[in-house]
C-alpha cells in the first residue's frame, strides 16, 4: 500500500528571503570565512534545499529561481519614468480602469 504525501509549497516572497538570505550568509563567508560564518551559510542552504525538496544548493537555488521566476509573469510591468505621463492622462487611465 503506498501512502500519499502532501507537500506545502513555499511562497514565492518566501523563497526570495531565504535567497536572500544565503547570498548575504555565503558573501559574508567569502569576504573573511570563520567557522560560526561557514555554518550559518550551510544552515541557510540547508533551509533553501528543505524549502524546494532538493539536495544541494544548486539544485535548490535553481528551484527556488524557477519557482520565483513563474510567479512573476502574473505582475503588472514596471514602466520607466523616461515620458510620464501627466496628472490629467493619470486620471483618464484610472478612470478607464474602472
Amino acid at each position: 500500500m503506498r501512502k500519499e504525501m502532501t507537500v506545502l509549497l513555499p511562497t514565492p516572497a518566501e523563497l526570495r528571503r531565504a535567497l536572500a538570505r544565503y547570498a548575504d550568509a555565503a558573501i559574508d563567508d567569502e569576504r573573511h570565512s570563520t567557522p560560526e560564518k561557514a555554518r550559518t551559510r550551510e544552515d541557510h542552504a540547508y533551509t533553501l534545499c528543505v524549502m524546494t525538496g532538493t539536495t544541494n544548493i544548486f539544485e535548490a537555488m535553481r528551484a527556488a529561481d524557477a519557482i520565483v521566476e513563474s510567479t512573476a509573469t502574473d505582475l503588472p510591468t514596471v514602466t520607466s519614468s523616461v515620458g510620464a505621463l501627466s496628472p490629467a492622462q493619470k486620471q483618464d487611465d484610472v478612470t478607464e480602469a474602472a
